[in-house]
């Protein structure tokens, strides 16, 4: 696999976050967000209804959550979004690994190893500009039949330890459609779905990015 590089802010935000998992972080509104409920993991069970679908209609058998925090509802119990679940692992039922180089019990991620479903929940976000690229060829590279995203498109709030808002990147769907069709080669062998979140008079929005499949082909409302 090639040799990603990272860039100095980067990598700088990759200590805010570690700090953020360990002491928790404040908040746009000035309140505090617990180290418990520090990205653990919860933007996932918005999805894992469409997931669930998507792994039966693909005949996914193994699974790579990149990006997943402290990954809390692979395990625990969680009853939101109207779906009751013992767990996330028990709910997909198939093989599945955590990484996310910020929380140290899901740091660890095998560079050799491919995934029939990648899936990236509230991350890229958090990614640098001058970082996309690397990222999204690497979630590209690791992923054998799909790679499910999700990208919010408006200011997070989560605040950084320096000040700084959480979302380093906000852009438009209309940037990552275009950004993604950038890796036509890749796409020509995988399906990718990439959901856009616009917030827009205090209320959420998803727009739906599709490239060799399309989210009517699922039923999971």
């Amino acid at each position: 696999m090639p040799n990603f590089q990272p860039s100095k802010e980067y990598l700088e935000n990759l200590e805010h976050y570690k700090k953020m998992h360990v002491e928790g972080y404040k908040l746009s509104n000035g309140k505090i967000r617990v180290p418990d409920e520090a990205y653990n993991g919860k933007s996932t069970l918005i999805f894992a209804k469409l997931i669930k679908q998507i792994i039966i209609k693909n005949k996914i058998n193994t699974m790579l959550d990149y990006g997943c925090g402290k990954g809390f509802f692979y395990k625990n119990p969680s009853n939101q979004h109207g779906l009751k679940l013992k767990s996330l692992k028990n709910y997909w039922d198939i093989k599945i690994d955590l990484y996310d180089p910020c929380f140290k019990e899901n740091s660890n991620l095998d560079e050799n190893k491919i995934y029939d479903l990648v899936i990236c929940i509230d991350v890229l976000e958090h990614i640098p500009s001058d970082d996309i690229n690397w990222v999204l060829e690497k979630l590209l590279m690791k992923a054998k039949k799909y790679l499910f995203i999700n990208v919010a498109c408006h200011p997070a709030i989560a605040l950084l330890p320096n000040g700084n808002n959480a979302h380093v990147n906000i852009k438009t769907p209309k940037w990552w459609h275009e950004k993604i069709l950038n890796f036509q080669d890749k796409l020509k062998h995988i399906k990718v779905i990439c959901i856009c979140t616009v917030k827009e008079n205090g209320k959420y929005q998803y727009f739906p990015l599709q490239y060799n499949d399309k989210l009517s082909n699922y039923s999971y409302k």
